[in-house]
């Protein structure tokens, strides 16, 4: 019989994270599941471990990524290929379901809604706070795509979906990270959000995805653009001007990480692009930025985030 849900943790040499995250799983009151562990070819032990517990845990899996490019987005559609549950929800390998995460979610699922999520807790640096990841969102409310495609919503979710919504899309493996141009078909649906935290998110580790975003440019400005297109084309079609900020902003991401990548020609058409759209300083102090080495372009922008600027 296929398990309700399937819970998919993709890891790359994390093993005593990984441990975590999986107990947490191990330890929700919701058991109509199955746990896939899908490995970038880790060389900590990971494949042996999980072996080891699978004989005593049957609804846990082991699945090596042989199909995909390495990279986040390849594992991840390692871990897709291999779920057989009607529903699916993604755990990175360093972070932990709180108490109850699952049957909160499943309940919400129970309602009628395709597509459920809720919030994090931060932890920084290994201290746990009380902040939430995700930020725009302060009540229980549904939610559209229009919401998604605007960015009333930011930051860290954790969500569950049914599997159906992706009708076997699947992430671009030459992107780094840029989930949102598949999470967009999640909300084809009735979409639910929960203002609860139901897991701990780990930010500012030294190997996370968003610390390597400056030495994958190359991948990262990919997704932007892609997403960018998306926006733009949402835009022609609705004739909604709301779009507009939001398009000509991921075009501009889209310009900076060409930047970075040291693709100038993208570069100087993706900054284009953003400022036919809409003018907006953002893009206008990166032409005028152009030229100096990306290194500094770097540091100014450490500077911005640190500042809590935005884009």
């Amino acid at each position: 019989m296929k398990p309700f849900l399937s819970v998919l943790i993709c890891t790359y040499n994390r093993l005593e994270l990984l441990k975590q995250a999986l107990q947490s799983v191990l330890e929700q009151d919701f058991k109509d599941l199955e746990i896939i562990i899908s490995d970038d070819h880790s060389n900590d032990g990971t494949k042996e471990f999980i072996n080891a517990l699978a004989k005593h845990q049957p609804q846990l899996r082991y699945s090596l990524n042989t199909n995909y490019k390495q990279g986040p987005n390849g594992n991840k559609n390692n871990a897709l290929d291999q779920a057989r549950g009607e529903y699916i929800l993604f755990l990175d390998d360093d972070d932990m379901l709180l108490n109850k995460a699952l049957s909160t979610l499943v309940s919400k699922i129970k309602e009628g809604f395709s597509h459920v999520f809720g919030n994090c807790l931060l932890e920084k640096d290994g201290i746990l706070s009380a902040e939430f990841s995700g930020k725009g969102l302060n009540k229980d409310c549904e939610v559209s795509k229009k919401d998604f495609l605007l960015g009333k919503m930011n930051g860290e979710f954790l969500g569950m979906f049914k599997k159906s919504l992706l009708e076997n899309q699947r992430f671009d493996e030459n992107f780094w990270g840029n989930e949102s141009v598949l999470w967009v078909s999640l909300y084809k649906e009735k979409s639910f959000y929960i203002h609860k935290a139901l897991r701990i998110y780990r930010v500012k580790r030294a190997d996370s995805v968003t610390n390597k975003a400056f030495l994958k440019a190359n991948r990262v400005y990919l997704g932007y653009a892609k997403m960018a297109e998306l926006l733009e084309c949402e835009l022609k079609k609705s004739k909604d001007r709301d779009y507009k900020s939001v398009t000509a902003a991921h075009y501009k991401m889209a310009a900076y990480y060409a930047k970075m990548a040291g693709f100038y020609k993208k570069m100087y058409i993706y900054l284009f692009k953003s400022l036919s759209i809409k003018p907006n300083f953002p893009a206008i102090a990166l032409l005028c930025l152009s030229f100096i080495p990306k290194a500094m372009l770097q540091y100014f922008s450490k500077i911005r985030v640190s500042l809590k600027c935005k884009n």
